[in-house]
């Protein structure tokens, strides 16, 4: 995968106080090249103390003023948008106001505005002068579903016609029992459709997901899975009419990542993600992928799947084939309903089950069949039982390859041949086929082909890293700020520490490797 994490001369610090958890930025470029840079200052993830501030830079992002207080008290997950006039506007989540500047970002007049609390919303999209949009979501109710792991979400789309003065709900953008919706962020296509890419928020490697509306917001089409793994995307258009979208990374492997594409590429489903840190492992062979690593973080390897939307009604079929050579107890595994274990000579099921033998000098074959409530084992030809999986519980819905801890007690030796799994989701009508073997380069190849790295931070809590936002600088390329936990940094605590950071990118680099 193309990383800028390493290339010191392509970030920057906005801002980095000790005692301040600097957080969720977005920002800006002016008509006349200066970056305005707005973000929450708090004492840490969910804030006792919170501010907006503001911070501008006037050489492209190298250098920043230091923080001007936008608001005191409160704040949370600002949003800034430039209009076609000039004018720079902030709106946030819990101020009830917007934030006007006249003057590139130099001073800031508050504005109150009425409606209903916008929470997390997008960048205002101002389709015409008496027509601005905005989207939020609300989680309805208070009891979660388990399935889900919180109460459902619904993405709702605010209109304004008094540029901001009072939002109004215009529409339901999604909302799903099966799926956590939320963080949408939308673009208008050159076409006039507008598209959005929201956040899926199960915690179990569910994509973001992408809705189209033709005609201005007012009714969207059903959710449909993008290949992307995400949360907090901003979305745009870049100057050559590409899709460019920024976000936290949420597969197995964490940090801000970036994605340029067209809307076919973007609409399509699931791709595989990956967490293999150690350049050297895995390693791809003639015969498979060998997957060699002493215990600990440094060479784990961890395949995320694509996993089951509903698991009260989706069937699904996932087939191994791998040599074991040796393993330790969470070495080489496959999470199906639970974590299959496979040691030579012997499968694990979950839960302590009995060991299924089988012969340590070959292949073993394992075909692993989910029903609602249950999953049968096929081991080398031979059904071998059928294990307890709870079709409402949310950890059944993930499916996992490699390592089946990341931490310890996970080395060995174990060479994968193949792998393929097949999803049938009758409730939204969707057939997934997935299917690998070595001829087809590693199993993540495509999000490696195609995604950006811009900040690495996997030893991080997800909550400290990740909310982004771009823009276009005057030279073409393209300049994001992101919150950053630095997780293997001295000092670093969970949920305590995080600071914005900046860091140039351009279009050639999404296909130079190892930038």
């Amino acid at each position: 995968m193309p990383s800028l994490t390493f290339q010191a001369g392509r970030h920057a610090v906005v801002d980095a106080r000790p005692g301040h958890y600097l957080c969720f930025p977005d920002v800006v470029a002016t008509p006349q090249g200066r970056l305005v840079c707005v973000y929450r200052q708090a004492d840490r993830h969910v804030a006792t103390r919170a501010a907006l501030l503001v911070s501008t830079s006037d050489d492209l992002g190298g250098a920043w003023s230091g923080p001007r207080l936008l608001r005191a008290g409160q704040g949370h997950c600002p949003r800034i948008t430039r209009l076609e006039d000039g004018r720079l506007l902030v709106i946030d989540d819990t101020s009830a106001s917007q934030y006007w500047s006249l003057d590139e970002g130099h001073s800031f007049a508050r504005q109150p505005c009425a409606g209903p609390p916008l929470s997390i919303p997008d960048r205002v999209l101002a389709l015409r002068p008496d027509l601005w949009l905005t989207t939020c979501h609300v989680h309805r109710g208070e009891s979660p579903l388990s399935k889900i792991r919180q109460a459902p979400a619904e993405q709702t789309v605010y209109v304004s016609s008094d540029e901001g003065a009072l939002w109004r709900m215009r529409s339901v953008l999604a909302n799903d029992r099966s799926l956590v919706l939320c963080e949408a962020s939308m673009t208008r296509l050159p076409d006039g459709r507008l598209l959005a890419v929201l956040r899926e928020n199960s915690h179990v490697y569910e994509p973001m997901y992408l809705c189209l509306s033709e005609d201005e917001g007012v009714t969207w089409s059903l959710p449909r899975p993008t290949p992307l793994l995400g949360h907090r995307p901003t979305l745009g258009l870049a100057p050559s009419g590409r899709l460019l979208v920024t976000y936290r990374a949420v597969g197995p492997d964490g940090g801000t990542a970036a994605w340029t594409g067209t809307l076919d590429e973007l609409d399509q489903d699931f791709a595989v993600h990956g967490l293999h840190p150690d350049p050297e492992n895995p390693r791809l062979t003639p015969e498979g992928l060998l997957i060699e690593n002493a215990p600990g973080r440094e060479a784990c390897v961890r395949y995320a799947l694509r996993p089951m939307t509903d698991p009260e009604r989706a069937r699904a079929t996932l087939t191994a084939e791998v040599l074991v050579a040796e393993a330790q107890g969470k070495a080489c595994a496959l999470h199906f309903g639970g974590w299959w274990r496979l040691a030579p000579g012997a499968v694990l099921p979950p839960d302590d089950a009995p060991a299924i033998p089988c012969d340590a000098r070959t292949t073993v074959r394992l075909e692993l069949r989910y029903e609602p409530g249950r999953v049968e084992a096929v081991v080398n030809g031979v059904a071998c039982g059928t294990y307890p999986a709870d079709a409402r519980a949310a950890d059944t819905r993930a499916i996992l390859a490699g390592n089946a801890s990341v931490r310890e007690d996970n080395g060995g030796r174990h060479l994968w041949k193949a792998l393929s799994l097949s999803i049938d989701e009758p409730r939204f009508e969707r057939a997934y086929r997935w299917s690998w073997t070595p001829t087809r380069g590693h199993p993540d190849a495509w999000v490696d082909a195609r995604v950006l790295e811009l900040a690495n931070d996997r030893l991080a809590n997800p909550g400290d890293y990740g909310y982004s936002g771009w823009t276009v600088l005057p030279d073409g390329r393209y300049y994001c700020v992101f919150h950053h936990g630095g997780g293997d940094e001295p000092g670093y605590q969970p949920g305590r520490s995080s600071r914005v950071r900046g860091v140039w990118f351009e279009d050639s680099d999404f296909t130079t490797p190892n930038s």
